[in-house]
């Protein structure tokens, strides 16, 4: 073995100047469990290359070739390059991928990370370059159940590191795969695939590409849940000119910001994210569009009434009304007709009548709503139920006040669009500055506020029940 070890480094040596393919393999390459092993030049796979539990560290002065057409599976992996590897078909890393210098460019490939460790993968000065348009560059981490922070290193074709974190809170998220990329100052290419993305326009259907980063990130997962907090970082330049960044998720359209977000200059914090797809960061309190803001069921008697408000509507028909007892089979039991476009707030409701369910001692009623574009083309809204065991009980309203903290205007939008409901903004020392009603949503003014925090207590007339929230009022 020590020969043949020998015969493999004198190789490695003489082809260091003068071999494209430092190691072509089409047979089976077998190494010794436990060796260290640096290339200097290429390597190409055709066979079977054996992970033995090996270190393989990339060496070279000029960039290095990962290609062949078999998938190499690595155990460690060290970057050492100043000058950068190269994907030109997918890896897989066993265990650990230790980033000491220079970039991995994914280049169209995917890069897949076995070990959930929040460790797998480290780095020192190197980085992963994904920036593919097509979001064909994607990293691939089984996070499987383990919590706690997974750090996707990406960067810049010109190295500026921009990384992307997610951190595991609770649930099974297993293989985490991610792909990002950078956008001209008007947000082109749009996203096309896997998931179309259609537009950066804000709520009222104007362009607000100047108020959203020059980057999209797509974000899957495969397990059957999961919980975290994701931290999306652009470069200074991406950001010019945009302050207070907000991760927005596109779901057919731009839903409402996720509550309790923070930020820097660069980057956006958003905790307790249970969806993926596309993410853009939007700023300067103006939002991306929400297509559907809120899907409410709630048991009223013999009735179930379905609300629900959209904010922008592109080429929509209308909603099915879906209902069913085991989540499994859904029978529709009504159609609302849609405003097929509309960039203003629409509210909708529809009540289902109980009577045969009660009879029936059904426990649990689950509906759901299917919006239908007029080419046919439709999503599915989340699910709501109501318990017909419980009592009616009083439910609170809930409402939805976006964007927080903000410079020139607050909507506050409530889940009962007919309810009408009295609004008092007070200042710090208790002084009631504003006051007006709102009948389910409200778009208020308030550019001319000082920048502090103020008090919002909202009224329920109908039963006189009182809601608090805190309003950040930044600089215009």
């Amino acid at each position: 073995m020590k020969k043949i070890l020998f015969i493999l480094t004198y190789i490695f040596i003489c082809f260091i100047t003068n071999a494209q393919d430092q190691i072509t393999n089409s047979g089976n390459l077998q190494l010794h469990p436990g060796v260290s092993i640096s290339f200097y030049g290429n390597i190409s796979n055709n066979g079977t290359f054996n992970n033995g539990g090996q270190v393989v560290t990339f060496d070279g002065t000029i960039n290095q070739k990962i290609s062949g057409t078999s998938i190499t599976t690595f155990y460690d992996v060290v970057i050492n390059n100043s000058t950068g590897v190269t994907l030109q078909q997918s890896a897989i890393i066993s265990n650990t991928l230790t980033l000491t210098s220079g970039p991995l460019d994914l280049n169209s490939n995917i890069l897949t990370i076995n070990n959930n460790s929040t460790s797998a993968i480290t780095r020192t000065s190197g980085y992963i370059v994904s920036e593919k348009t097509d979001n064909s560059s994607k990293l691939k981490w089984n996070i499987a159940n383990n919590t706690g922070s997974h750090t996707f290193p990406f960067g810049t074709v010109s190295g500026t590191y921009i990384p992307f974190v997610l951190n595991l809170t609770s649930g099974t998220i297993g293989n985490v795969t991610v792909s990002t990329y950078p956008t001209a100052v008007n947000n082109t290419p749009y996203p096309t695939t896997p998931v179309l993305v259609t537009n950066v326009n804000d709520i009222y259907g104007n362009d607000n590409s100047a108020n959203t980063a020059d980057r999209f990130w797509q974000i899957d997962k495969d397990g059957p849940s999961g919980t975290a907090t994701l931290t999306f970082n652009v470069t200074a330049s991406e950001a010019s000119g945009i302050s207070n960044l907000m991760a927005q998720r596109w779901n057919s359209g731009w839903e409402t910001p996720l509550a309790g977000q923070s930020n820097t200059a660069t980057s956006a914090t958003v905790p307790n994210v249970t969806s993926f797809s596309p993410w853009a960061l939007s700023g300067n309190s103006s939002l991306l569009p929400i297509e559907l803001l809120c899907f409410s069921v709630k048991k009223n008697n013999d009735y179930a009434d379905l609300k629900w408000i959209t904010a922008t509507e592109t080429n929509n028909y209308g909603f099915d009304i879906e209902k069913s007892l085991d989540l499994n089979t859904w029978n529709k039991i009504g159609f609302i007709e849609g405003a097929g476009n509309s960039n203003n707030l629409l509210q909708y409701v529809f009540n289902d009548l109980l009577t045969q369910n009660i009879k029936n001692s059904n426990t649990v009623v689950y509906y759901r709503l299917k919006q239908i574009d007029f080419n046919g083309s439709f999503e599915y809204s989340e699910t709501r139920s109501v318990n017909l065991n419980s009592s009616n009980i009083e439910i609170p309203v809930i409402f939805n006040l976006f964007p927080n903290p903000a410079s020139q205007y607050i909507n506050i939008i409530s889940d009962q669009p007919l309810q009408q409901f009295q609004v008092n903004i007070f200042n710090q020392n208790g002084s009631l500055i504003r006051n007006f009603i709102m009948n389910g949503s409200i778009k208020v003014d308030i550019s001319d506020l000082k920048p502090a925090s103020y008090h919002i207590i909202i009224t329920d007339k109908v039963n006189e029940k009182q809601y608090q929230y805190k309003l950040v009022k930044i600089p215009n």
